[in-house]
């Protein structure tokens, strides 16, 4: 468990996920912290805007207090005179009645100054934004806005401090605002992620997000065709693409072509196994021929009283068998080399091949009254190439069939299961024992039994090239003692 998540860890696409994680993660925690930041500069502007907003007050003040009764004409001569730069402002009055309870709320002035037939609609929005309400706890202390508001004139603006102040006329209010085209007012109405620089940050972040999960993600993709070619490449595929073609990183070109040079290698690597195999088992067969055929007439000439020639001559003769077996073990074993290489891949139906082969061994098995049952389920393909299926069938069926009892019976087993072809193959001869089980597919490891009968040599080589065969195209072999006796080898093929 602990060396499959250590390899999870280590893995390409694990570290491309906390990648993006982290990419997510920072956004969320440093936004936080800056619109903190930018929520405290914003209350230092407000507190800045709503001084300035009392001295504007405070200069209306000094002016109205002059004004015994106040008139529009007399508050727009105050007006004009102050006119702050930049800064926007209405002038609400709350008069004192004669029984001494507060009177209604009025706008008396505007900078900029509002067309009389807009004096009223500016009441109204004024109203509808609150601020007349808030004019009679107004006159008992001021505090800043951070109000959006449409002026009158259609103007969108940023209300940013109500300032009182009294004379014997009354209670005033001094609203200040900015508008929203200004730079304090633009930077009060919109959202701290509005901001340009905000923008402009979240645009250089997601570029360079873009950019390193491209990188990582190109890496990773490009490491998938290689693997998607290598398993074409192992499968024998025509279609396999030169790992050059397959890559699409200009940095990897060097680590393609030195894929392409070994597989290239290795091919002609097989061929020449096999085109030596080939030879080597001509050059052989042919002298091991003459020999065979020269003793023929020395047999004939030797006399039944010459014991001595005649045990010679059969000296020689199982002499001859023995390495017309070994050439053909050399030759086996020189093709198993060839195709552990590179193997040849083809979509080859198990099914029907398994049932070619037995039909092959009715003669032989007819000879001991052996019977071989067959279960074979039609249609299970796998990729691998005929003559080492047929190589692997043959040796565990020999081998079956040399360890069953006359009389007794083979079971030939071949199903589809989970992507997989299995064949089984049960026999009732006496088993074997743990350490035998252990070694049996090892190489030159033979037991075979005291009576051979098919009486040919054995090298211990047989079992050997199974598995080897077995594992070339991708599958696994093993044998256990059955519980009602004799031994049942079972060979599982990836399913094509």
């Amino acid at each position: 468990m602990s060396s499959r998540m250590s390899r999870a860890a280590r893995s390409l696409a694990a570290r491309l996920v906390l990648v993006a994680v982290a990419f997510a993660a920072v956004p969320v925690f440093l936004y936080g912290e800056f619109s903190a930041a930018e929520g405290a500069k914003r209350q230092v502007l407000l507190a800045r805007l709503q001084v300035e907003g009392q001295l504007i007050a405070r200069g209306l003040a000094l002016g109205l207090a002059r004004i015994k009764a106040p008139s529009v004409v007399e508050t727009r001569k105050v007006l004009d005179e102050l006119n702050p730069a930049g800064v926007n402002v209405r002038l609400l009055f709350r008069p004192v009645l004669s029984a001494g309870k507060p009177g209604p709320v009025f706008l008396v002035g505007a900078i900029p100054a509002l067309a009389a037939d807009s004096i009223e609609i500016e009441r109204e929005r004024l109203a509808g934004a609150g601020i007349i309400r808030a004019v009679p706890d107004s006159c008992e202390g001021g505090h800043a806005l951070d109000l959006h508001y449409s002026s009158a004139n259609g103007i969108d603006e940023v209300l940013t401090s109500i300032v009182p102040f009294t004379t014997g006329a009354g209670c005033w209010a001094v609203v200040t605002s900015q508008t929203t085209s200004g730079i304090t007012g633009s930077f009060l109405d919109r959202p701290y992620w509005e901001s340009p620089e905000v923008r402009m940050a979240a645009g250089v972040y997601a570029l360079l997000m873009v950019l390193v999960l491209t990188l990582f993600g190109g890496l990773w993709f490009n490491l998938r065709r290689f693997g998607y070619e290598a398993r074409n490449v192992a499968d024998g595929g025509p279609a396999s693409r030169p790992f050059v073609k397959a890559n699409r990183i200009p940095e990897l070109d060097g680590v393609a072509r030195e894929l392409d040079q070994m597989v290239g290698n290795l091919r002609s690597t097989a061929e020449a196994f096999r085109f030596a195999a080939e030879e080597n088992a001509h050059a052989f067969k042919t002298p091991i021929a003459t020999i065979a055929q020269a003793v023929e007439p020395l047999r004939r000439a030797v006399g039944k009283g010459e014991d001595s020639a005649g045990r010679s001559l059969q000296v020689i003769e199982a002499s001859l068998d023995r390495l017309d077996s070994l050439v053909a073990a050399s030759r086996r074993l020189d093709q198993v080399n060839a195709d552990l290489v590179s193997p040849p891949r083809q979509a080859v139906d198990l099914s029907r091949l398994v049932a070619a082969l037995l039909d092959s061994y009715d003669e032989t098995t007819a000879d001991r009254d052996i019977t071989i049952e067959r279960r074979v389920t039609s249609g299970c393909v796998v990729r691998a190439s005929i003559e080492m299926m047929e190589t692997v069938i043959e040796n565990v069926l020999e081998n079956a069939l040399s360890f069953s009892p006359e009389h007794g019976s083979v079971q030939v087993t071949v199903a589809r299961g989970d992507g997989r072809v299995v064949m089984v193959i049960d026999d009732q001869g006496p088993g074997a024992t743990a350490e035998v089980l252990e070694r049996m597919f090892e190489r030159y490891v033979s037991h075979r039994p005291e009576s051979d009968p098919s009486g040919a040599p054995h090298f211990g080589i047989g079992l050997w090239i199974v598995r080897r065969n077995v594992a070339a195209v991708g599958g696994t072999v093993e044998a256990r003692n059955r519980t009602e006796g004799g031994m049942r080898v079972t060979v599982t093929l990836p399913s094509a």
